[in-house]
């Protein structure tokens, strides 16, 4: 026969196990009234939002390669890792929509340190991309 310690230990394993198994962990977080209100029109379906970052990685593709273009290309230049992995992990900043300013490091293959700034504009309304800076880590 089990003691009550174990006894209690046994029920709450039965009762919440089956719900992390099934993917319905309980959340530590409490939920803010922000987050329960329901979806107004100022806010982005998950369609706009996804499109969003899609274009967001579009642009940081092209400011990326725009940095490489203006080094003498890939045996010559290397963007920090930060361009190449997710939009969001980036150093950008939003100017307007569409519009996205990408401030980034990069160095010669050969080197480890960082000597390299880029400062590129992209403008996904227009389809142009300017690279502001391109030289010496300010």
């Amino acid at each position: 026969m089990l003691n009550p310690t174990n006894q209690i230990k046994r029920t709450l394993i039965m009762v919440f196990t089956p719900l992390f198994v099934m993917g319905g962990g309980l959340s530590l977080q409490a939920q803010t009234s922000q987050e329960l209100q329901p979806k107004t029109e100022d806010t982005p379906s998950l369609s706009e939002q996804y499109q969003k970052i899609i274009e967001l990685n579009k642009a940081k593709n092209l400011a990326r390669q725009a940095a490489e273009k203006a080094n003498g290309g890939l045996t010559e230049y290397r963007a920090e890792p930060a361009m190449h992995g997710p939009g969001q992990s980036t150093n950008y900043e939003q100017i307007e929509q569409g519009v996205w300013k990408f401030r980034f490091k990069g160095r010669r293959p050969s080197e480890e340190e960082y000597t390299i700034e880029s400062v590129v504009v992209v403008d996904m309304n227009n389809n142009t991309v300017d690279v502001e800076y391109n030289g010496p880590v300010r």
